[in-house]
Protein backbone atom coordinates (compact mmCIF):
# COMPACT_ATOMS: atom_id res chain seq x y z
CA UNK A 1 0.00 0.00 0.00
CA UNK A 2 1.43 3.86 -0.80
CA UNK A 3 0.51 4.60 2.25
CA UNK A 4 2.93 2.60 4.57
CA UNK A 5 5.56 4.06 2.30
CA UNK A 6 4.91 7.72 3.61
CA UNK A 7 7.81 8.06 5.53
CA UNK A 8 11.69 8.61 5.28
CA UNK A 9 14.67 6.98 6.48
CA UNK A 10 17.64 8.49 7.14
CA UNK A 11 21.57 8.35 8.13
CA UNK A 12 22.44 11.00 10.15
CA UNK A 13 24.80 13.62 8.26
CA UNK A 14 28.51 13.58 8.83
CA UNK A 15 28.10 9.33 8.33
CA UNK A 16 26.85 9.31 11.94
CA UNK A 17 24.57 6.51 12.29
CA UNK A 18 23.30 6.35 15.80
CA UNK A 19 19.96 6.45 15.40
CA UNK A 20 18.94 5.24 12.38
CA UNK A 21 15.84 8.36 11.65
CA UNK A 22 12.83 7.55 10.22
CA UNK A 23 9.84 10.22 9.96
CA UNK A 24 6.91 11.47 8.11
CA UNK A 25 8.18 11.70 4.48
CA UNK A 26 9.25 15.02 2.69
CA UNK A 27 6.04 16.96 1.39
CA UNK A 28 3.00 15.19 2.57
CA UNK A 29 0.00 16.40 3.88
CA UNK A 30 -2.42 16.39 6.28
CA UNK A 31 -2.71 14.95 9.88
CA UNK A 32 -2.98 11.26 8.58
CA UNK A 33 0.88 10.52 7.81
CA UNK A 34 1.90 12.15 11.09
CA UNK A 35 -0.66 10.87 13.71
CA UNK A 36 0.34 8.31 15.98
CA UNK A 37 -2.47 5.92 14.23
CA UNK A 38 -0.74 6.17 11.15
CA UNK A 39 2.53 5.25 13.27
CA UNK A 40 0.57 2.04 14.57
CA UNK A 41 -0.30 0.68 11.24
CA UNK A 42 2.91 1.08 10.22
CA UNK A 43 4.87 -0.23 12.60
CA UNK A 44 2.46 -3.23 12.66
CA UNK A 45 2.81 -3.85 8.56
CA UNK A 46 7.12 -3.60 9.02
CA UNK A 47 8.09 -5.26 12.07
CA UNK A 48 10.40 -7.14 9.83
CA UNK A 49 11.86 -4.30 7.77
CA UNK A 50 12.03 -2.61 11.76
CA UNK A 51 13.97 -6.04 12.78
CA UNK A 52 16.23 -5.43 9.59
CA UNK A 53 17.12 -1.97 10.21
CA UNK A 54 17.71 -2.48 14.98
CA UNK A 55 20.06 -5.50 13.87
CA UNK A 56 21.99 -3.05 11.43
CA UNK A 57 22.11 -0.02 13.23
CA UNK A 58 21.42 -1.02 17.07
CA UNK A 59 19.15 2.73 17.26
CA UNK A 60 15.86 3.41 15.39
CA UNK A 61 14.59 6.94 16.20
CA UNK A 62 10.53 7.66 15.01
CA UNK A 63 10.69 11.58 15.15
CA UNK A 64 8.29 13.89 13.67
CA UNK A 65 4.82 12.08 14.50
CA UNK A 66 2.09 12.98 17.26
CA UNK A 67 2.59 10.58 20.05
CA UNK A 68 1.63 12.30 22.97
CA UNK A 69 0.39 9.84 25.72
CA UNK A 70 1.99 7.05 27.76
CA UNK A 71 -1.07 4.89 26.40
CA UNK A 72 -0.13 5.68 22.64
CA UNK A 73 3.53 5.29 22.82
CA UNK A 74 2.77 1.34 24.39
CA UNK A 75 0.13 0.51 21.44
CA UNK A 76 2.84 1.64 19.17
CA UNK A 77 5.54 -0.43 20.64
CA UNK A 78 2.94 -3.28 21.07
CA UNK A 79 2.52 -3.68 17.24
CA UNK A 80 6.51 -4.52 17.20
CA UNK A 81 7.39 -5.92 20.60
CA UNK A 82 3.69 -7.69 21.32
CA UNK A 83 5.42 -9.13 25.10
CA UNK A 84 6.78 -6.46 26.77
CA UNK A 85 8.06 -6.74 30.66
CA UNK A 86 6.84 -5.00 33.92
CA UNK A 87 9.76 -6.54 35.84
CA UNK A 88 12.33 -4.12 36.95
CA UNK A 89 15.26 -5.05 38.79
CA UNK A 90 17.25 -2.27 38.34
CA UNK A 91 18.39 0.83 40.75
CA UNK A 92 16.67 3.72 39.31
CA UNK A 93 13.31 4.22 40.78
CA UNK A 94 10.57 4.77 38.16
CA UNK A 95 6.88 5.21 37.98
CA UNK A 96 3.99 3.59 36.30
CA UNK A 97 2.29 5.83 33.49
CA UNK A 98 -1.18 5.84 34.39
CA UNK A 99 -3.68 3.86 31.67
CA UNK A 100 -0.62 1.69 30.87
CA UNK A 101 0.53 -1.59 31.81
CA UNK A 102 4.37 -1.25 30.39
CA UNK A 103 4.97 2.26 30.68
CA UNK A 104 7.22 3.61 32.94
CA UNK A 105 8.93 6.83 33.97
CA UNK A 106 12.26 6.53 32.38
CA UNK A 107 13.88 7.70 36.13
CA UNK A 108 12.54 9.28 39.35
CA UNK A 109 16.30 10.41 40.25
CA UNK A 110 16.83 14.09 40.38
CA UNK A 111 17.61 16.03 37.15
CA UNK A 112 21.02 17.25 38.86
CA UNK A 113 22.05 13.56 38.96
CA UNK A 114 23.87 11.93 35.72
CA UNK A 115 23.08 8.57 34.86
CA UNK A 116 25.84 6.77 33.25
CA UNK A 117 25.79 4.88 30.17
CA UNK A 118 24.47 1.34 30.60
CA UNK A 119 22.91 -1.47 29.33
CA UNK A 120 19.74 -2.04 30.71
CA UNK A 121 19.93 -4.61 33.75
CA UNK A 122 23.13 -6.24 32.31
CA UNK A 123 24.15 -6.90 35.37
CA UNK A 124 21.33 -9.40 36.00
CA UNK A 125 21.46 -12.88 34.19
CA UNK A 126 18.68 -11.96 31.88
CA UNK A 127 18.17 -8.48 30.74
CA UNK A 128 16.00 -7.40 28.14
CA UNK A 129 16.59 -7.91 24.38
CA UNK A 130 15.15 -4.30 23.21
CA UNK A 131 14.23 -1.15 25.00
CA UNK A 132 12.01 1.58 23.81
CA UNK A 133 11.50 5.36 24.74
CA UNK A 134 9.16 8.07 24.11
CA UNK A 135 9.53 11.71 25.34
CA UNK A 136 6.10 13.12 26.07
CA UNK A 137 7.67 16.66 27.18
CA UNK A 138 10.84 17.78 26.06
CA UNK A 139 13.93 19.76 28.54
CA UNK A 140 13.76 23.14 27.79
CA UNK A 141 17.08 23.73 29.31
CA UNK A 142 20.43 22.47 28.34
CA UNK A 143 20.96 19.01 29.05
CA UNK A 144 18.16 16.14 29.17
CA UNK A 145 19.76 13.82 26.61
CA UNK A 146 19.20 10.88 26.71
CA UNK A 147 22.56 9.84 24.80
CA UNK A 148 23.54 6.97 23.46
CA UNK A 149 26.46 4.79 22.70
CA UNK A 150 28.02 2.14 20.68
CA UNK A 151 29.36 -0.73 23.07
CA UNK A 152 30.71 -3.01 20.29
CA UNK A 153 32.92 -0.12 19.41
CA UNK A 154 33.34 0.90 23.25
CA UNK A 155 34.96 -3.61 23.48
CA UNK A 156 36.90 -3.00 20.40
CA UNK A 157 38.57 0.11 20.95
CA UNK A 158 39.65 -0.83 25.04
CA UNK A 159 43.17 -1.56 25.83
CA UNK A 160 43.45 -4.79 25.17
CA UNK A 161 45.15 -5.74 28.47
CA UNK A 162 42.37 -3.68 30.16
CA UNK A 163 40.11 -5.86 28.37
CA UNK A 164 41.80 -9.10 29.30
CA UNK A 165 41.58 -8.80 32.95
CA UNK A 166 38.29 -8.41 32.46
CA UNK A 167 37.28 -11.15 30.18
CA UNK A 168 39.74 -13.24 32.78
CA UNK A 169 38.09 -12.44 35.98
CA UNK A 170 34.89 -11.39 35.58
CA UNK A 171 32.48 -8.64 37.01
CA UNK A 172 31.33 -8.49 40.71
CA UNK A 173 28.02 -6.52 41.06
CA UNK A 174 27.16 -5.44 44.65
CA UNK A 175 23.48 -3.71 45.52
CA UNK A 176 22.38 -2.34 48.99
CA UNK A 177 19.02 -1.81 49.11
CA UNK A 178 17.08 -0.26 51.81
CA UNK A 179 15.27 -1.81 55.08
CA UNK A 180 12.81 -0.71 56.88
CA UNK A 181 15.16 1.32 58.65
CA UNK A 182 18.28 3.31 58.09
CA UNK A 183 21.83 3.32 60.35
CA UNK A 184 23.48 6.57 60.91
CA UNK A 185 25.92 6.32 58.67
CA UNK A 186 24.76 5.48 55.20
CA UNK A 187 25.10 5.56 51.23
CA UNK A 188 22.33 8.11 49.94
CA UNK A 189 22.64 6.64 46.52
CA UNK A 190 21.08 3.68 48.32
CA UNK A 191 17.83 4.86 46.52
CA UNK A 192 14.92 2.54 47.23
CA UNK A 193 14.14 -0.43 49.43
CA UNK A 194 13.84 -4.08 48.48
CA UNK A 195 10.06 -4.25 48.63
CA UNK A 196 10.29 -1.76 46.27
CA UNK A 197 12.21 -3.73 43.62
CA UNK A 198 10.82 -6.75 44.13
CA UNK A 199 7.04 -5.57 44.70
CA UNK A 200 6.57 -7.13 47.82
CA UNK A 201 7.37 -7.33 51.57
CA UNK A 202 7.93 -11.31 51.86
CA UNK A 203 11.46 -12.23 52.27
CA UNK A 204 10.59 -15.93 51.34
CA UNK A 205 9.43 -14.62 47.94
CA UNK A 206 12.11 -12.20 47.28
CA UNK A 207 14.73 -15.16 48.02
CA UNK A 208 13.25 -17.66 45.68
CA UNK A 209 13.53 -15.21 42.77
CA UNK A 210 17.21 -14.38 43.72
CA UNK A 211 18.23 -18.72 44.54
CA UNK A 212 16.40 -18.80 40.70
CA UNK A 213 18.45 -16.65 39.21
CA UNK A 214 21.77 -17.21 40.90
CA UNK A 215 22.50 -14.52 42.95
CA UNK A 216 24.14 -14.05 46.34
CA UNK A 217 22.30 -12.76 48.78
CA UNK A 218 22.49 -11.18 52.38
CA UNK A 219 19.86 -9.44 55.27
CA UNK A 220 21.86 -6.94 57.11
CA UNK A 221 20.80 -4.78 59.78
CA UNK A 222 17.36 -2.67 59.63
CA UNK A 223 16.00 -5.12 57.19
CA UNK A 224 18.31 -3.84 54.76
CA UNK A 225 19.21 -6.62 51.83
CA UNK A 226 22.84 -7.17 49.78
CA UNK A 227 22.83 -9.08 46.36
CA UNK A 228 25.79 -9.85 44.96
CA UNK A 229 25.76 -10.94 41.23
CA UNK A 230 28.94 -12.72 39.33
CA UNK A 231 29.65 -13.06 35.15
CA UNK A 232 31.19 -12.36 32.73
CA UNK A 233 31.99 -8.77 31.49
CA UNK A 234 31.64 -8.64 28.13
CA UNK A 235 28.87 -10.19 26.30
CA UNK A 236 28.22 -12.06 22.22
CA UNK A 237 25.50 -10.10 20.38
CA UNK A 238 22.99 -12.85 20.19
CA UNK A 239 22.45 -12.69 16.43
CA UNK A 240 25.91 -11.45 15.41
CA UNK A 241 28.01 -13.19 17.59
CA UNK A 242 30.15 -9.81 17.52
CA UNK A 243 31.49 -8.81 21.58
CA UNK A 244 30.22 -6.10 23.29
CA UNK A 245 30.65 -4.72 26.74
CA UNK A 246 28.65 -5.87 28.89
CA UNK A 247 28.58 -5.18 32.60
CA UNK A 248 27.40 -2.43 35.33
CA UNK A 249 31.16 -1.93 36.79
CA UNK A 250 31.51 2.21 35.17
CA UNK A 251 28.18 2.61 36.53
CA UNK A 252 28.34 0.95 40.79
CA UNK A 253 31.93 1.77 41.41
CA UNK A 254 32.14 4.13 43.53
CA UNK A 255 34.01 7.25 41.18
CA UNK A 256 31.58 6.86 38.74
CA UNK A 257 29.17 9.96 40.08
CA UNK A 258 32.16 12.53 40.70
CA UNK A 259 33.97 11.20 37.40
CA UNK A 260 30.79 11.71 35.39
CA UNK A 261 30.33 15.45 37.11
CA UNK A 262 33.87 16.43 35.96
CA UNK A 263 33.21 14.91 32.14
CA UNK A 264 29.90 16.54 32.04
CA UNK A 265 31.96 19.92 33.43
CA UNK A 266 34.64 19.32 30.29
CA UNK A 267 31.75 19.08 28.11
CA UNK A 268 29.74 21.86 28.95
CA UNK A 269 31.99 24.53 30.70
CA UNK A 270 29.23 25.18 33.71
CA UNK A 271 31.49 25.19 37.02
CA UNK A 272 28.59 24.06 39.33
CA UNK A 273 29.75 20.86 37.48
CA UNK A 274 32.78 21.05 38.57
CA UNK A 275 32.29 21.83 42.54
CA UNK A 276 29.33 18.63 42.38
CA UNK A 277 32.83 16.83 40.96
CA UNK A 278 34.93 17.65 44.01
CA UNK A 279 31.90 17.70 46.54
CA UNK A 280 30.31 13.77 45.46
CA UNK A 281 33.95 12.91 45.11
CA UNK A 282 34.80 13.75 48.95
CA UNK A 283 31.56 12.37 50.35
CA UNK A 284 32.35 9.22 48.41
CA UNK A 285 35.42 8.57 49.77
CA UNK A 286 34.46 9.32 53.33
CA UNK A 287 31.23 6.62 53.12
CA UNK A 288 33.78 4.31 50.93
CA UNK A 289 36.71 4.71 54.19
CA UNK A 290 33.88 4.26 56.73
CA UNK A 291 31.38 1.72 55.16
CA UNK A 292 33.63 -0.15 52.75
CA UNK A 293 33.09 -1.22 49.33
CA UNK A 294 30.48 -3.86 50.45
CA UNK A 295 28.38 -1.25 52.79
CA UNK A 296 27.94 1.32 50.15
CA UNK A 297 24.60 1.83 47.88
CA UNK A 298 26.24 -0.35 44.82
CA UNK A 299 29.43 -1.16 44.07
CA UNK A 300 31.19 -3.43 41.15
CA UNK A 301 34.93 -5.07 41.17
CA UNK A 302 36.50 -7.93 39.63
CA UNK A 303 34.71 -11.27 40.04
CA UNK A 304 37.29 -12.67 42.28
CA UNK A 305 36.57 -9.93 45.00
CA UNK A 306 39.54 -7.72 44.05
CA UNK A 307 39.23 -4.12 43.26
CA UNK A 308 38.98 -2.87 39.79
CA UNK A 309 42.10 0.22 39.55
CA UNK A 310 40.48 3.45 39.54
CA UNK A 311 42.35 3.96 36.09
CA UNK A 312 40.67 1.15 34.50
CA UNK A 313 37.24 2.49 34.56
CA UNK A 314 38.82 6.35 33.78
CA UNK A 315 40.25 4.59 30.36
CA UNK A 316 36.69 3.23 30.14
CA UNK A 317 34.89 5.83 30.38
CA UNK A 318 37.09 8.10 28.04
CA UNK A 319 36.28 5.36 25.62
CA UNK A 320 32.23 5.19 26.20
CA UNK A 321 32.25 9.31 26.19
CA UNK A 322 34.40 9.46 22.73
CA UNK A 323 31.51 7.25 21.14
CA UNK A 324 28.63 8.73 22.89
CA UNK A 325 25.95 10.52 20.65
CA UNK A 326 23.89 13.50 22.07
CA UNK A 327 20.24 14.27 20.62
CA UNK A 328 18.19 16.80 21.94
CA UNK A 329 14.22 15.16 22.50
CA UNK A 330 11.96 16.50 20.50
CA UNK A 331 7.96 16.14 21.39
CA UNK A 332 6.89 12.25 20.23
CA UNK A 333 9.76 11.02 19.70
CA UNK A 334 10.67 7.15 20.29
CA UNK A 335 13.51 5.43 20.44
CA UNK A 336 14.05 1.46 19.58
CA UNK A 337 17.34 0.17 21.13
CA UNK A 338 18.88 -3.28 20.78
CA UNK A 339 20.34 -4.05 24.65
CA UNK A 340 22.35 -5.67 23.84
CA UNK A 341 24.36 -3.74 21.81
CA UNK A 342 23.20 0.49 22.25
CA UNK A 343 24.05 1.86 25.39
CA UNK A 344 21.69 4.55 27.22
CA UNK A 345 22.08 7.46 30.13
CA UNK A 346 20.82 10.86 31.05
CA UNK A 347 22.13 13.89 31.12
CA UNK A 348 21.97 16.35 33.52
CA UNK A 349 19.17 19.19 33.39
CA UNK A 350 16.92 21.76 34.79
CA UNK A 351 13.03 22.50 34.48
CA UNK A 352 10.42 20.13 32.92
CA UNK A 353 11.48 16.51 31.22
CA UNK A 354 8.86 13.75 30.55
CA UNK A 355 10.53 10.55 29.02
CA UNK A 356 9.08 7.37 29.65
CA UNK A 357 10.44 3.62 28.74
CA UNK A 358 9.33 0.38 28.16
CA UNK A 359 11.22 -2.95 27.45
CA UNK A 360 10.98 -6.16 26.56
CA UNK A 361 11.23 -9.95 28.40
CA UNK A 362 14.18 -10.95 30.05
CA UNK A 363 15.85 -12.71 27.61
CA UNK A 364 19.26 -15.10 29.31
CA UNK A 365 22.54 -14.05 28.42
CA UNK A 366 24.49 -16.09 26.09
CA UNK A 367 27.37 -17.03 28.75
CA UNK A 368 24.69 -18.36 30.93
CA UNK A 369 23.81 -20.74 28.58
CA UNK A 370 25.86 -23.61 29.33
CA UNK A 371 25.60 -23.09 33.12
CA UNK A 372 22.00 -23.24 33.75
Amino acid sequence: SKKFKMVDIVIREGGETLPLLIRPSAGTEGEGDRSAGFLKEWVRANRALIDQKLLQYGAILFRGFHVTSGVEFQEIIQEYEPELSQEYRGTSPRKQIPGTEYVFSASELPPYFPIPQHLEMSFLPSPPRKIFFCCLDPPTSPGGETCLCDFKKVHDQMDPKIRKEFEDKGVMHVRNYKGTKTGLLSDPTMLKGWQDVFGTTSREVVEEELRKSGAEFQWRDGDSLRIVDRGSAIEEHPVTGEKVWFNHSQVFHWSMIPSEYYRIYRRLGKLKYLVLSWVMWLLKVILFTFLGPMRVGFHACFGDGSEIPESYLEHIRDVMWKNMVFNRWELGDIVLLDNYWISHGRQPYSGNRKVVVSWSKPYLKPSRRDTT
